[in-house]
């Protein structure tokens, strides 16, 4: 176990950035008359790189960038690892580097973090140890006590009653959705109830007390229903997420609506309902009320056709941006989700649940997923991939619509990764986001030393969680296991230097000088979403197929100046699109960055194990310099799977001021 370190800042600011934790400041926006700004135009192309960044609409039109701030990092007990002793014969965690599913959060006394674990090597029954065996949920102390067996964890999941959680038992075509599956353990503010994974997991007495037994805890199926009669199991959820009210509930579904495979958010009221008379299981359970989709009635994809001229395409607007749904802002009235402005590029967003107005949290060219806001929502937490350049092959230029991204959407989420390994780290951003030169603050930086904090071999991993006092995040890290490192790739395995060389650990980041805030009390936020779909069967959902242009020829203009010339041409059998093609002709959408050349996007295959092949020569002046080239003529084809399962063909590389960032290669 590694001791409690300071972390370096590991913030880059502009050069006019200053101010206080928690303390915004005043700021007013800078304007300019329609006059000034034709004449900044002209000068903004010939600027240059660091000016340029200066004249950024999202830095002129926010308040500076915060000063980084001292930051402890620290790590937290976890069971001990097979192989190793336990005197308390509480059980052992497996050594991998998937022994922590999805999580971890804070319950609301700032003293104790939810995370669902996967025990290995437990005896058999009648030995009492054999009930820590498989997923599980525990509660671990963060202030360095123990719970009274002298453990600093208590498992709450271990040992229940099959009497009290039917629905976790029951044969695999009879459950609702995923729920044997414990992850991201959420708590609801009286201590006694959770979520994890479908299920609402309750004691009689508070969870972290020793009154809290198994024969008194008992484990709920939630069942959101999706058939016109009522009838079924009901639908599958995931990365399910409660709302701080303790009421609602947000949820992804992943699987077909209206013909097409896609993904939908939805929200919904929770309800106990002891004895239900319709659907299936028929035991006591939780069930969703008042569900909505959260899509627009009338769906824009990235680009609409201009109804004033059906020839020309308009890059909209993000509004009612979900994308995949991540979870809440503090004051439960916002969703997060992430989407894309800019070609390649995945950012986060919040969205109003009231007006569908959606703002961006992150313009870094990296990948951001996992998030959570702060109590107070000022700031975020993003485990993010622009500590490795991960992304910069394809999203390193700036200014570039997402056109081709109508298709290459697969790429761009699957190549983030390499297989389980993910090119994440916490990064702590104020509410403005990316702006200029300030991409916000690394928790964990430093000298990458093997074992250390800053470790690069040591990834972050779903999710962060914030202490209801503000003054601490807890993350957790996966470290780089074969196949992603060894045998034919070029990266070694590196040593766990973990307690019984365990691969995972659970990271503490204490803000020094930061005030502890009160814990928020959250009133209940409003069923309906003025602006969502009201859900009643999947069957009732509008297709997906056809949120973009229709096939055909098309010019999207530039914000600015300069256009686009863009044909989408048809996929076999009428759904969706089989290529995009594009030739940008001094394209600028902020008269900073003018992209030209030619790039297309075409699908080989159908389904999730299709392929894609990219072709690009795109060229970009003005105060950003680079090119984005595919080798040719093959270009650049990605096939069999995205997850750093497929293979690739070809590259992609993307130069930036003279740096060049080349593709992965298969398995990389």
């Amino acid at each position: 176990m590694i001791a409690a370190v300071t972390s370096g800042f590991g913030q880059i600011n502009d050069d006019t950035g200053y101010g206080q934790q928690n303390k915004p400041g005043k700021w007013t926006p800078k304007t300019q008359s329609s006059v000034s700004l034709e004449r900044q135009k002209k000068k903004n192309r010939q600027a240059s790189g660091a000016d340029c960044e200066k004249l950024l609409p999202e830095v002129i039109n926010n308040p500076p960038a915060p000063k980084p701030e001292p930051i402890v990092v620290s790590e937290l007990p976890l069971p001990p690892t097979v192989g190793t002793a336990n005197p308390h014969g509480t059980g052992f965690i497996d050594s991998s580097d998937r022994a922590i599913e999805e999580g971890p959060s804070y319950m609301w006394d700032g003293k104790h973090v939810l995370l669902t674990v996967t025990f290995a090597g437990a005896p058999a029954a009648p030995d009492p140890s054999g009930i820590y065996s498989g997923t599980q949920v525990i509660i671990i102390k963060t202030d360095g006590t123990t719970f009274s067996n002298g453990d600093p964890w208590k498992c709450i999941t271990c040992g229940v009653p099959d009497r009290n959680s039917e629905g976790m038992h029951l044969p695999a075509d009879m459950r609702i959705g995923n729920n044997n599956i414990l992850d991201h353990p959420q708590a609801f503010h009286d201590g006694k109830r959770i979520i994890a994974g479908n299920n609402v997991i309750e004691c009689q007495y508070p969870l972290a007390s020793d009154s809290c037994t198994p024969a008194n805890t008992y484990i709920y199926p939630i069942r959101w229903n999706i058939t016109d009669d009522g009838s079924g199991m009901g639908g599958n959820m995931r990365e399910i997420r409660l709302n701080p009210d303790d009421i609602h509930m947000g949820w992804n579904y992943l699987g077909l609506v209206g013909g097409s495979f896609t993904e939908i958010a939805c929200l919904g009221r929770l309800e106990f309902n002891p004895a239900p008379k319709e659907g299936l299981p028929l035991i006591p359970r939780y069930d969703l009320k008042n569900v909505y989709v959260l899509m627009n009635k009338t769906p824009d994809h990235f680009f609409k056709v201009n109804p004033d001229n059906p020839n020309e395409i308009i890059h909209t607007k993000p509004k009612y941006v979900i994308g995949e749904f991540r979870g809440f802002t503090s004051d439960g009235l916002e969703t997060l989700g992430i989407y894309m402005e800019e070609s390649g590029n995945w950012d986060g967003y919040a969205t109003s649940l009231a007006t569908g107005e959606s703002r961006r949290i992150t313009r870094d060219p990296a990948y951001t997923d996992p998030m959570k806001t702060s109590p107070d929502d000022k700031w975020t937490i993003v485990m993010d991939s622009r500590g490795y350049d991960r992304m910069m092959w394809l999203s390193g230029m700036r200014g570039v619509p997402p056109l081709t991204d109508l298709l290459t959407i697969m790429v761009s989420t699957g190549l983030r990764n390499n297989g389980n390994r993910r090119f994440f780290q916490p990064y702590l951003i104020d509410r403005f986001g990316d702006r200029g030169s300030y991409h916000g603050q690394q928790l964990n930086s430093g000298d990458g030393t093997p074992g250390s904090v800053s470790d690069p071999n040591w990834n972050g991993r779903a999710d962060p969680t914030w202490s209801p006092d503000g003054t601490k995040v807890i993350y957790w890290q996966a470290l780089v296991t074969s196949p992603d490192c060894g045998g034919s790739n070029p990266l070694p395995c590196p040593v766990s230097t973990e307690p019984g060389g365990r691969r995972v650990r659970l990271m503490m980041a204490s803000l020094t000088s930061r005030k502890p805030m009160p814990v928020r009390v959250i009133p209940p936020i409003p069923d309906d979403v003025p602006w969502g779909i009201p859900f009643t069967s999947l069957n009732s959902l509008p297709a997906m197929a056809g949120n973009f242009p229709a096939p055909g020829t098309y010019t999207l203009k530039g914000k600015v100046s300069g256009s686009a010339a863009v044909v989408l041409k048809a996929a076999s059998g009428g759904m969706g699109l089989s290529s995009v093609s594009v030739m940008y002709t001094d394209f600028t959408d902020d008269g900073l960055r003018i992209i030209n050349g030619t790039e297309s996007a075409e699908t080989t295959g159908g389904g999730m194990m299709g392929g894609v092949i990219i072709h690009s020569n795109l060229t970009s002046s003005g105060c950003q310099t680079g090119t984005k080239i595919t080798s040719e003529p093959g270009g650049f084809k990605v096939e069999g799977g995205f997850m750093g399962g497929g293979t690739i063909t070809g590259t992609l590389t993307t130069t930036i001021g003279g740096r060049p960032y080349t593709s992965p290669e298969t398995g990389r």
